[in-house]
């Protein structure tokens, strides 16, 4: 648009000008995704055919993890969706790491019974499955094209999560983990359309898990906690999450390995892992999962058991520049005493980790694993290519990542 007088030339450069201005302007934005809607506590599954009627769903195809299923997990939801005159159908075969045959036979019986929801249940595994399933269905794209950097497909078909472990935080996030076809490498895919509408988070679910499971999870979230408070792109409100999550971990892991029908400690924990997944959906994670997301695909090691193996020495790693940030989480450890430099918080948040990791009964190294001193350097490049090394707050080399994996497999 010209003024009165001013010529076309002017008029083209005075608009350049203004935009280029306008771009620069904004300063420390930060965005922030969340679900739309979502009912925590004892017995809130019971709420979910009320909560599902609310939104118009007329038929839910539901996400299942296989165990949960056999051990009866879901006979309340069954029942409330039956109350609340929803048709529903099961798919329970999610195992430990689905790869892309499940979500695509997964994805066909959504289409075929023509759903307007998908429902994850159970471990991060089934939620992270009905997430892509959900996308999958709508775009009628494959796993590979989700995958793609820049895929621009949306979701139309409805989406929840009710998790039964405290660890994935899945059903808060907008990413999904899939393992590919070889079963040697994993899809990380990053979609806004991921993060569900709906979650439940019911800690009665979660009263059954064995202590190995417990811990596992329970670190996993800690993981979550304290990669998303160092993150490059962490913002106030991230850090606020997620160490607000670091204190009730350290406060309540140990209580719910040691005493699993503990329903108060129980839900602490699974309101932790809910903070530390909004946490890091919103401010990325680090080093620690671009290489647990390639040593787990490669070697079957469980994704929390990787995470807590790689903690400490990915800490250790970063603490180069992470000084202010581990010293502040070592408080929330309750590690720290008067008198201690920064640097001395710092490490001591580093041991208590270690400490941690002890107490609730997982292996503190990667020591008498069948992961392999040649396949070093492909999981080291692998890693640098994973989404989350974007976001780890130091530089890191195919070099670094060798050795650190080096310090891990040496310590016994």
């Amino acid at each position: 648009m010209t003024t009165p007088g001013q010529s076309p030339d002017n008029a083209l450069i005075e608009s350049i000008v203004t935009h280029t201005v306008d771009e620069l302007a904004p300063r420390g934005l930060f965005n922030f995704n969340a679900p739309r809607q979502t009912l925590m506590g004892e017995g809130a599954i019971l709420k979910i055919g009320e909560m599902l009627g609310h939104l118009g769903v007329t038929h839910v195809l539901v996400v299942a993890d296989r165990v949960v299923y056999e051990k009866g997990l879901m006979r309340s939801m069954e029942r409330s969706l039956e109350r609340a005159g929803i048709e529903f159908t099961i798919y329970p075969a999610i195992t430990q790491e689905p790869d892309e045959s499940v979500v695509t036979s997964a994805t066909e019986l959504l289409t075929r019974n023509q759903a307007d929801f998908v429902l994850g249940f159970g471990g991060g595994s089934a939620l992270d499955a009905a997430k892509v399933i959900a996308l999958a269905g709508s775009c009628q794209s494959s796993l590979q094209q989700l995958a793609e950097p820049g895929f621009g497909g949306r979701r139309v078909i409805g989406l929840g999560a009710v998790p039964t472990t405290a660890g994935t935080g899945s059903e808060v996030t907008d990413i999904s983990v899939i393992m590919r076809a070889d079963r040697k490498h994993k899809y990380v895919i990053k979609q806004v359309d991921l993060m569900p509408d709906l979650a439940i988070v019911d800690p009665g679910l979660m009263l059954n898990l064995p202590p190995l499971v417990t811990a596992a999870t329970g670190i996993d979230a800690l993981t979550h906690a304290i990669e998303a408070y160092a993150a490059r792109s962490s913002h106030p409100l991230a850090k606020a999450l997620a160490i607000c999550a670091v204190q009730s971990i350290a406060e309540a892991l140990p209580v719910v390995v040691g005493n699993g029908g503990d329903v108060a400690a129980r839900l602490t924990m699974a309101t932790a892992a809910y903070k530390a997944g909004l946490a890091f959906s919103n401010s990325g994670l680090g080093l620690v999962h671009a290489i647990s997301h390639q040593i787990g695909a490669r070697y079957r090691l469980a994704h929390g058991i990787a995470n807590g193996i790689l903690l400490p020495y990915v800490m250790r790693f970063n603490a180069l520049v992470c000084q202010q940030e581990y010293a502040a989480i070592a408080h929330m450890l309750g590690v720290t005493r008067t008198g201690m430099t920064q640097r001395e918080q710092c490490m001591a948040s580093i041991d208590a980790v270690r400490q941690l990791l002890s107490d609730v009964g997982l292996p503190g190294s990667l020591a008498g694993t069948n992961i392999h001193r040649d396949d070093f350097a492909a999981i080291a490049a692998d890693a640098l290519e994973d989404v989350c090394i974007r976001d780890n707050p130091r530089d890191v080399t195919e070099a670094d990542i060798v050795q650190l994996l080096e310090e891990v497999c040496s310590t016994k």
